[in-house]
């Protein structure tokens, strides 16, 4: 069957193939694993694609629906008169039924659209209607007036609050809440559930990406579109936002939608002894129903990113979380993080329905890693520390006042935390065990940690239950000084009485008295490092994720200890698939694409591992659009002076090494016009370098050329650096001829960023940038592939790591199909065959391999004479 694919212009050959491949996967209910070069307009493919796939879908649906009830109707009506008349009749009323039931799906279905088309037209008016503005202020003044009567209100009431520390206390838990008042709770209606598209991608910013793309397509005014995210990105009350951790953020959210109530204090006898206010009655000015609703209409007429959608969030004054989560139920399209897609607890806590629905994952190279990090759960020293300090701290002040039955919970708690301390904070200097990094299966965790008696779920469900991590964090905020005061002079006078027991042991083994120097008193007095700077809310709810990984009890589970001066517990997870497989039964289809999606058979068994079959997985192979000769790759081994250029990890801070790197980017930036774009592989390593050049004055050489550019570590400066690069670029006068960006492999300008035409005329790529090899966590994992999944497994992913990273940096240059550039690869062991047969298929057509200096200058100079009198 030939399909058309509407596009904004006529498509190349390959997103052609990448639209009908995706097209019939969809309609086979495959899963889909697809490969399409960066800068081929992938995202586009997908839009136009799958949109198409949609309409045709839903279509289908409907014609489907009439041609079963036209069917109906006739057979009914056509029901001969027979001698068995109970069979006729009982046929006759089933028959009824199954009409009844289709007619009734058909009206959903017809009726969602005009409601669509009644909401178009209800944003059309509010558009253009004046008399909201009128409105709109008037609101906000009430709402300030409203809010001085609150600020009044509160400083009545805060010295009363203060002195019973009410909203501190924990309550007995004995019924769960009545999840029906919860503001979470997403109300089903009778809405017919249409096939939804939900794509996913790495970060935020390449989410918006797919919402320009959708707006270039012939389906954008009719496809109702909503983009997910946490309260940390969409909330705009700054009460809220200030909080910065998004579990606190969360739970302070939550607090603000239940309504104004007082608490009542009853005394022994029955009477009522005070009435106080609780803190937690603050309504958001921004929950407002009807504005919400509002909200929710326009987002899902106009098409927004998130930076849209909390703009008119704060011009209607309405919450865009909750909007969007409302418009969710409506919506045809889901955008979505990978993060929201690979945690169970983020999928279930939006409501996220998956069911017979279809997941488009892009930039996949990041999966498995974005699976690692959902169920990693680290906790540092600091973060325990400070939950262990104010735990007690919170135990002490109120223990007249918690229950019995809270009080042994908590007692249980801090046990449990300060054993989870023990096992990263060394016990004394000379420790040495302390301080190194230790792997524990999780059995031999518990045991060594001495918790494996206590049954700990029934303590992390305590503590989600009574909200004692915002508790815990109220009371950090309100009574950190006094803790520090408090746990100081325990310590001080701790020191002292031991001391003294010492000094008086020695006197009765000499049989002589000793007297302490008062001065020496004094100095025995320490300095406790109380946390003040890491709430022990947020530490707290670090510390649960971690209990909820070690209650799973996983054979692929594994505890990594890190007890330096940095010292951490983290859950490592050695096989991601296991969590993902609920997410492919769910599904539809699954379809997984990226740039690069070697090695082929990570994502094949990421999506057959709960069924072991890949003849379900369609993979679908994409040429790049530019001809061969637009890319000139090159692997260079040896450097100016014929030294070898092996930047391993023992020879890449020689002198030598680096003065060969400072000459190769002195004759490139002589003979390449326009942008250079060099990636090193650490920002440490970065900053070596450029002091190396610097030095030897060769960065006061190549700005005679090139103004040089570096890599900010601070990613707000991002966009700064790249405008003044881009600038340098484009306005090139005299001997300037462009611009170089000294970049970091895997660092902020490695994904998602473009450096078309001019801005990237030749990529550098310096060194191959292997993870630490010796790391515990990185052999842990190869240790538990080369068992799993036998042969070299641990080696081949080690490898993998390494020209995933180096292939995300080379897609930056070439964007299109009149686009042409260079890569340099700096280092010869590019030339291996295994390492050549991992780069881009584009860039191995004209790959020249074991290059020395002088062929490359003269190779690198001929590639861009001949572009330049095209």
């Amino acid at each position: 069957m030939e399909i058309t694919f509407p596009f904004p212009f006529k498509p190349y050959d390959i997103q052609e193939k990448f639209m009908r491949e995706l097209y019939f996967t969809l309609e086979e209910q495959k899963l889909g694993i697809f490969e399409s070069p960066t800068g081929t307009g992938k995202s586009l493919s997908i839009c136009c694609g799958v949109l198409k796939w949609l309409r045709d879908n839903n279509q289908k649906i409907v014609e489907d629906l009439e041609k079963e009830v036209t069917q109906l109707k006739a057979e009914i009506s056509n029901c001969a008169a027979s001698d068995d008349w109970l069979t006729v009749e009982y046929e006759k009323i089933k028959k009824n039924q199954n009409l009844i039931s289709l007619q009734l799906k058909l009206d959903k279905i017809k009726k969602q659209k005009e409601v669509f088309n009644q909401m178009k037209v209800r944003v059309s008016k509010q558009k253009t209607n004046s008399a909201n503005k009128t409105i709109e202020f008037y609101f906000n003044k009430k709402d300030k007036s409203e809010k001085v009567e609150n600020d009044k209100e509160n400083l009545l009431e805060g010295k009363e609050e203060s002195e019973e520390d009410r909203d501190l206390i924990l309550e007995e838990i004995e019924d769960k809440e009545d999840e029906g008042s919860d503001a979470e709770e997403v109300i089903e209606n009778d809405k017919e559930q249409m096939t939804k598209i939900y794509i996913s991608s790495r970060t935020h910013s390449q989410l918006s990406q797919f919402i320009g793309e959708i707006k270039r397509t012939v389906f954008k005014n009719d496809t109702r579109v909503v983009t997910l995210a946490s309260r940390q990105h969409y909330c705009i009350n700054s009460e809220v936002t200030k909080l910065k951790n998004v579990n606190l953020i969360n739970e302070r959210c939550l607090d603000m939608q239940k309504s104004k109530s007082k608490s009542t204090s009853v005394g022994e006898d029955g009477k009522v002894l005070k009435k106080t206010k609780t803190r937690a009655c603050t309504a958001c000015p921004y929950y407002n129903q009807t504005n919400i609703t509002r909200l929710k209409e326009r987002m899902l007429v106009d098409i927004m990113d998130m930076e849209d959608l909390v703009k008119c969030g704060k011009e209607l004054k309405a919450c865009p979380y909750y909007a969007s989560r409302m418009a969710m139920e409506d919506a045809e399209m889901v955008l979505i993080s990978h993060a929201g897609i690979v945690s169970s607890g983020a999928r279930s806590g939006i409501s996220l329905k998956l069911d017979n629905n279809i997941l488009i994952l892009d930039e996949a190279h990041g999966l498995t890693a974005a699976l690692e990090n959902a169920h990693s759960a680290p906790v540092t020293v600091k973060q325990l520390n400070s939950v262990k300090t104010f735990l007690q701290f919170y135990i002490n002040k109120y223990r007249a006042r918690l229950s019995s039955k809270n009080l042994l919970t908590l007692n249980q708690l801090s046990f449990v935390v300060g054993k989870l301390l023990g096992m990263i904070k060394p016990k004394s200097s000379s420790d040495k065990q302390q301080h190194e990094t230790t792997i524990y299966t999780l059995e031999d965790f518990v045991i060594k940690a001495e918790i494996d008696h206590m049954n700990l779920r029934p303590l992390v469900e305590f503590c989600r239950n009574t909200r004692l991590a915002p508790k815990l964090h109220g009371f950090s905020m309100r009574y950190s000084q006094q803790a520090l005061e408090e746990e100081m002079k325990k310590s001080t006078v701790s020191k002292k009485s031991s001391f003294e027991m010492f000094m008086s042991n020695i006197s009765k083994k000499k049989g002589e008295n000793v007297d302490v120097e008062p001065e020496v008193k004094e100095n025995v007095s320490v300095q406790v490092n109380v946390p003040t700077e890491t709430s022990a809310g947020s530490g707290l709810y670090a510390v649960l994720d971690f209990l909820e990984m070690l209650c799973d009890r996983s054979e692929n589970g594994r505890v990594l200890a890190q007890g330096d001066q940095h010292g951490m517990l983290k859950y490592l997870l050695l096989n991601p698939a296991e969590h993902f497989s609920e997410v492919v039964r769910q599904c539809r289809s699954v379809i997984v694409a990226g740039g690069t999606m070697e090695p082929i058979s990570e994502f094949q068994a990421l999506l057959t591992s709960h069924t072991n079959n890949t003849d379900s997985v369609n993979i679908v192979r994409c040429e790049h659009v530019v001809p061969p000769d637009n890319v000139l790759g090159i692997c260079l081994s040896k450097g100016p002076t014929n030294v070898s250029l092996n930047f391993s990890y023992e020879n890449r801070m020689s002198h030598e090494l680096l003065s060969e790197v400072g000459r190769i980017l002195r004759n490139i930036c002589s003979i390449v016009p326009g942008g250079v774009v060099c990636f090193l592989p650490s920002y440490s390593y970065e900053q070596t370098v450029y002091e190396h050049l610097k030095t030897n004055k060769v960065v006061e050489a190549i700005t005679k050329k090139k103004l040089i550019f570096r890599e900010p570590k601070s990613a707000t400066d991002v966009d700064q650096v790249l405008n003044k690069f881009a600038s340098a670029v484009k306005n090139r006068d005299g001997d300037h001829n462009g611009a170089l960006l000294l970049s970091v492999v895997g660092g902020k300008l490695s994904e998602g960023l473009n450096f078309s035409d001019d801005l990237g005329r030749c990529v550098i790529v310096v060194g191959m940038p292997y993870p630490n090899v010796k790391s515990p966590e990185l052999q842990e994992k190869m240790n538990y592939l080369n068992k799993t999944a036998g042969g070299s497994a641990g080696n081949i992913y080690y490898e993998n790591l390494c020209m995933k990273a180096v292939n995300q940096c080379i897609g930056r240059a070439v964007r299109h199909a009149n686009d042409y550039s260079c890569v340099l690869l700096v280092d010869e062991r590019y030339s291996r065959p295994q390492t050549m047969s991992a780069l881009p298929s584009f860039v191995q057509k004209s790959l020249i391999s074991n290059c020395n200096f002088g062929t490359t200058i003269s190779n690198i100079a001929r590639f861009f004479a001949r572009h330049k009198e095209k």
